[in-house]
């Protein structure tokens, strides 16, 4: 399989994956999904971009929500759903109290991927739990691509996840679209590159928009 097929194909179950009627279970392997996509020694993205020069740019939002805090511990400062910029005004609707808000809905914050990997989804004190953190942690232990029994790596992940799991589960969904709705320019790339006109789209309407994309 080429690597622009493998690509479309994961992409399409990312998609598929991250609807908003996910089961538990979609969500875990949203994480072995986009750690094909963007963490995996060679990334599956880069790849399958070798001839298209592509740069995806990822946006998503600084809201993070309390959760309480367990067994004395300090609350953790959790993204949850709300890390999606498309869901974000659903923290307004849940009329969530301001003191349990960590940052006031505001515009998304947006980054290659080096920046939104390190966005700090989970904070607890001086404890700081990254995008790539919680991708490595379902996708390696919970079950996204194989299942490991040992405890999280990050003390604040085992210390969150007995109580906590649909929160970050919500999180890795998030993520989930994020990244989808990041890497579908490049999936569109691709298969209009092999087949211009499907849908009704003209093959002159095609070269057209990519002239006038070109020339700005």
């Amino acid at each position: 399989m080429k690597p622009e097929d493998l690509f479309l194909d994961t992409l399409e179950d990312l998609r598929r994956r991250c609807d908003l009627r996910a089961s538990e279970y979609d969500m875990v392997q949203v994480a072995g999904l986009v750690r094909r996509l963007l963490f995996d020694g060679r990334p599956l993205w880069v790849e399958a971009n070798q001839s298209y020069g592509f740069r995806p740019v990822y946006a998503w939002s600084g809201v993070r929500v309390a959760t309480s805090g367990e067994g004395g511990r300090a609350p953790a400062w959790v993204s949850m759903h709300w890390l999606d910029p498309m869901l974000k005004d659903l923290l307004i609707r849940a009329r969530v109290s301001p003191t349990e808000v960590d940052a006031a809905p505001v515009e998304p914050r947006t980054g290659n991927l080096s920046t939104f990997r390190q966005y700090d989804v989970i904070v607890s004190g001086e404890q700081r739990v990254s995008v790539q953190d919680v991708i490595t942690h379902y996708a390696n232990r919970e079950g996204g691509v194989h299942y490991d029994s040992r405890p999280a790596r990050s003390s604040l992940l085992a210390d969150l996840l007995p109580e906590r799991d649909l929160a970050l589960r919500l999180t890795v969904l998030a993520v989930g679209r994020i990244v989808h709705r990041s890497l579908e320019p490049l999936g569109a790339q691709i298969a209009l590159s092999r087949n211009p006109h499907p849908y009704g789209l003209s093959e002159n309407f095609v070269m057209n928009v990519v002239r006038e994309d070109t020339h700005g």
